[in-house]
Formats: structure tokens, sequence, C-alpha cells
């Protein structure tokens, strides 16, 4: 089977098996005394909900990875450029800014935390680190390096960030109403576009990867610990929008020269 045809297969058996989890989640939740469909509390149930739906979609995908592709194919390389290691510094900043106000905003609550929230914990970590994993390897990873080549870089890149974001519609199906289900494919979509030309720049995932997993989860934790944020998703939001408009444009006229002069490579 040809790299395209495994990408698409890729895609399309990701949303039906996210599907499954959303079943499986429901049941397993509906068991366990709690319907989590049509709200967006941070509870037990919704955590674990919010985990089982991540399961599925994320064993599909390393069965793909192992059937179809390399790991170093699709941008999950042991080794970085240095000098590509700057377009992520910006994004490094934040993470190390909002990070470290986690973990003080953490210690001023620890002594009111028990086993059940550290457990919690453990849940939002594992959830969002599978959620983080698929959806790079995916958009990032596999639909992009497959599709992407000297004749073809710009609508690989397009419809990789647009069906990053589109993709995050299926909120709806998890407590968001349409109207806030839309809200985070518009956010998801800076974050798309910006990433996509960093995946490009930096030719591996790895960080993008450490980047989603972290965002995600100090998110969520944060919420589900009613801990107060800095401004720091504003401030990456700002970010995602400079860093996508820089990147596409070097990439773009890049591979107009590449292509004009014949030349095979585009970073």
């Amino acid at each position: 089977m040809s790299k395209k045809k495994a990408a698409i297969i890729s895609i399309l058996g990701y949303l039906v098996t996210m599907g499954i989890g959303v079943f499986i989640g429901n049941v397993v939740t509906t068991l366990l005394g709690s319907n989590v469909l049509g709200t967006m509390n941070m509870n037990q149930s919704n955590i674990i909900y919010k985990l089982i739906i991540q399961i599925p979609p994320t064993l599909f995908i390393l069965y793909m990875i192992k059937k179809y592709y390399k790991w170093n194919e699709i941008g999950l390389s042991s080794s970085i450029e240095i000098k590509s290691l700057l377009w992520f510094l910006p994004y490094l900043i934040i993470l190390v800014f909002m990070g470290s106000k986690f973990i003080e905003e953490f210690y001023k609550n620890i002594s009111a935390y028990r086993i059940g929230t550290y457990i919690l914990i453990i849940f939002i970590f594992v959830g969002t680190a599978m959620a983080g994993f698929s959806e790079e390897v995916i958009f990032r990873g596999i639909f992009l390096n497959s599709f992407k080549s000297e004749k073809s870089i710009i609508w690989p890149m397009l419809i990789s960030s647009i069906g990053f974001s589109i993709s995050h519609i299926t909120t709806v199906v998890m407590g968001n109403s349409l109207l806030e289900a839309l809200t985070t494919v518009f956010y998801s979509s800076l974050l798309g576009f910006a990433f996509v030309g960093l995946a490009i720049k930096m030719k591996n995932i790895c960080l993008l990867i450490i980047f989603h997993i972290l965002w995600n989860f100090i998110l969520m934790a944060s919420q589900t610990l009613n801990l107060q944020l800095s401004i720091s998703v504003g401030i990456c939001n700002i970010l995602n929008i400079f860093m996508a408009i820089i990147l596409w444009s070097i990439i773009i006229i890049k591979y107009k020269k590449c292509k004009k002069h014949g030349k095979r490579k585009v970073s």
C-alpha cells in the first residue's frame, strides 16, 4: 500500500476509532452512575471518559505506524538540527512560564489534596499524552509527510492544518456547545497553521508532541484543581498567528524558488 493511501486510511480510522472511544466511554461512565454527555465539568467521571476516548485511536495509530511507516518517516526522529530549535524557542519559553505558574499554584494548595486527587491528575496526564501524541502524529506526522513532496507542499500543509482544527468539532460530544466547539476549532486552527510550519522547518515533531501534551495537561489539570493560571493562553494564541505568518511565508517563498530552479528539497 502506498504511503498516501495509508495516510488516508489512518485519518479515517482515527475518526472511526475516536467514535468507538466515545461510545465505550459513555457506556463505562454510565455504568459508574454518571452521564458525562452535555457537560464539561472536570469531575472524576468526565476525566475517565476523556481518557477512555483516547485509547482506541491511539492503539490504531500505533498499529498503522508499525505496519506502514518507519518512525523517522513521520518526523519521529531522535535527531534534530540545533538551528531549527530557535523556531521552537518562543513556545519553550511560554511552556516554562506556564509550567512554573502551575507548579507554584499547585504547591499553594497541596495540603488540600488527597490520594484521589493525585490519581485524577495521573489520569489527566495519560489522557492528554495519548491525545497530544495521536493528533500530532496523524496531522503533522503521517498525513503531512505522506503527501508533501518537491511538487506539492502547500496543499498538504493547508489540509493538515484545517483537518487538525476541524477535528476539534468533536468536542460537542464531550460537553461543549456548538458555539464553544467552533471557538475551539478557531483557536486550534491557529496552533495548527503554526505547528505545521514548525514541523516542516524542524523536520521533527517530537518537540511538538511534548508541547501539545504538556499544554493540554496543564490546562486540564488547572481546571480540575481550580488553579489560576497566567495569561499564557492568550500569549500563545498571538504567538501562533505570528509564527504561522512568518513560517508559511518562508516556506512558500523557498518552495517557489526550489520549484523554479528544479530543486527537490524545501526546508
